[in-house]
């Protein structure tokens, strides 16, 4: 071969290696630009998720903020319930000790017609009475009234908790 046919393949193999390679890198290029817009669209969708995602945990946040707001009250109502019943029964108690208030006539207790008899053989006070309540079983159930109140109260307001818990869970508020 002479020089000019070695040139001349030479060439064409230069010129075949460059095709090739610029072949190569547009596929190249083709391949990256596609895989950085795949990514770019998937992050993108990320960064929309997160968005949505932050939307709804402040939401939620708010709701439950909401519900402790409601719930301090609640409690605050409960408190001040159970106060004014404590409070009432003690000024019952004391009402009806200072004689402000009586009961029925049909609840007071009612003397023997014959006191005398009946109190020397006796050894305690029971025997001045016949029927009715005494002081101490009135004092009785006034307190126990006044449990009552409050068992009562304490379950309205358990109530009331479970209600608006239930608003908040099925998304009513």
């Amino acid at each position: 071969m002479d020089h000019q046919g070695w040139f001349l393949m030479n060439l064409k193999l230069i010129g075949a290696i460059t095709a090739i390679c610029f072949t190569l890198f547009l596929v190249w290029c083709g391949y990256d630009y596609g895989y950085n817009k795949a990514k770019s669209e998937q992050i993108s969708s990320y960064q929309q998720q997160i968005k949505q995602l932050e939307t709804k945990l402040k939401t939620a946040v708010d709701n439950e903020r909401t519900a402790y707001a409601k719930q301090e009250q609640i409690s605050a109502k409960y408190l001040d319930k159970i106060k004014e019943i404590k409070h009432n029964e003690t000024l019952l108690i004391d009402q009806y000790r200072a004689g402000t208030i009586s009961l029925r006539d049909s609840l007071k207790p009612k003397e023997c017609p014959d006191v005398s008899t009946v109190a020397s053989t006796t050894s305690n006070s029971d025997a001045d009475t016949t029927g009715g309540l005494l002081d101490t079983d009135v004092e009785l159930l006034v307190r126990f009234a006044a449990k009552a109140d409050a068992v009562a109260e304490q379950l309205a307001t358990a109530q009331q908790i479970i209600r608006e818990d239930r608003e908040l869970c099925n998304g009513s508020n």
